[in-house]
């Protein structure tokens, strides 16, 4: 018992700043928060900090979720193509529901066969982040410098991948790209799929919130009156689903049209209104936080795999970069393992949660860099900084050496102090 409240304790970051008790009323106002991580990436990143003095940029490590997507799964388009067609039948369409049903066919013929598939926007993000990177870090990568990609096992993340290492062909013809998959990148890529290094256990606390979240929906959604606009009689249509599996299916398919062309967007406007599709995102910020959590022991290693390829590249003074491509949940966990804008602050009640952890701050092709400056005289420390979304941000509970710039012998005894919390390493015999 001391033990694991020692680990909820260290778990607490010393600075609270990032609470967010506005947190509502801004997912209210607008669309794309709301929308979770299904947000498109927004490209609205500041002016970088310069350069500090008597540095210079040597390296960047990169993780990086795929860009923007066809829903994940068909049962966003299946059930509510399948529960109006019934309803057609039985006479149990309102007259918006027989609106919408008209509406939404020709959309579910182009999008039920590209489920999960990477869109021309997705591909879009890549190349542009890419081009930025190079841009806003230049002497990171000199002639010939090195790219080294890996990818999970997902073919919209590969894809995702393609499209940024084309980009930094295309501007750097001359850098040395590699791109690969295996069974020995999930580690560093998507482990919770099942990491194969036989060095991690997990000994992650439980998760302090309880509630299921089928209760927390009840209590949060008035899914009778949302679906009450599309049937006569809304209980009807679930079939097998429960009331939250259904609407959260047609919460996926509203959120996911922003990653969409607009000539295939049909208008499903009328479906939710702001307070509603408000409180489906909040219902599904809490499911995720619910899954993600499991993923904290596992996930470590991808933190190791930043560090061990960092020292390899700086010990051996090779420019470039590291780039790893996988997924929103990947990209959650990171941030709540390290402490990063204090989403290692767990929330004591499933109601304050949304103030703490918000999954809109995983964009489609949401990616976290980690950019290495080496000193030019020897008895200086490499410095480094991150950045979320192009930028620039924090780790909770450790001191920076000035602005953003983090001494980096600090960091990684953070790092290994944070995942010691979630993760046990054993040594191999």
């Amino acid at each position: 018992m001391r033990r694991f409240l020692a680990l909820l304790i260290l778990a607490l970051p010393l600075c609270l700043s990032a609470q967010n008790t506005k947190v509502w009323e801004e997912v209210r106002a607008d669309h794309q928060l709301a929308s979770g991580p299904d947000r498109v990436y927004p490209f609205d990143a500041p002016k970088l900090s310069k350069r500090p003095k008597g540095f210079r940029e040597a390296y960047v490590s990169v993780y990086a979720r795929h860009g923007s997507r066809y829903a994940y799964t068909k049962r966003a388009y299946t059930f509510l193509r399948d529960a109006m067609n019934s309803a057609a039948e039985e006479d149990n369409l309102t007259p918006y529901g027989d609106s919408l049903r008209n509406i939404l066919e020709p959309f579910f013929n182009i999008a039920i066969n590209r489920t999960g598939d990477l869109t021309p926007l997705g591909w879009q993000q890549h190349t542009r982040i890419a081009a930025t990177m190079l841009k806003c870090f230049p002497k990171a990568f000199p002639r010939k410098a090195v790219v080294d990609a890996c990818v999970s096992p997902s073919m919209r993340s590969a894809m995702s991948m393609t499209a940024f290492c084309l980009s930094l062909a295309k501007n750097r013809p001359d850098l040395q790209i590699y791109e690969h998959q295996s069974l020995d990148d999930i580690y560093a890529t998507r482990p919770n799929l099942g990491n194969p290094l036989p060095t991690y256990k997990r000994i992650c606390p439980p998760n302090p919130l309880t509630e299921s979240v089928e209760d927390f929906f009840e209590r949060k959604v008035d899914w009778k009156a949302i679906l009450g606009k599309i049937f006569i009689n809304p209980e009807s249509v679930l079939g097998n689903s429960s009331a939250f599996h259904a609407m959260d299916n047609v919460y996926m398919l509203v959120a996911g049209m922003n990653s969409l062309d607009e000539s295939i967007v049909p208008d499903v406007s009328g479906i939710f209104t702001a307070d509603e599709f408000a409180s489906m995102w909040e219902v599904d910020n809490y499911m995720r936080f619910k899954e993600y959590y499991n993923y904290l022991g596992s996930c470590c290693s991808v933190w190791d795999d930043i560090v061990a390829k960092a020292d390899a590249r700086l010990a051996a003074r090779k420019r470039g970069a590291d780039l790893r491509f996988g997924h929103d949940h990947v990209v959650q966990t990171l941030l709540m393992i390290a402490n990063i804008q204090d989403f290692g602050h767990f929330a004591e009640t499933p109601d304050e949660l949304a103030m703490w952890y918000q999954t809109y701050n995983s964009p489609m092709a949401t990616n976290l860099q980690l950019v290495f400056y080496t000193p030019k005289r020897k008895n200086k420390s490499v410095l480094v900084k991150l950045l979320l979304n192009g930028r620039e941000t924090y780790f909770s509970g450790l001191e920076p050496v000035k602005g953003p710039y983090y001494s980096w012998d600090d960091l990684k005894a953070f790092l290994a102090e944070r995942t010691s919390l979630f993760c046990e390493r054993i040594p191999i015999k």
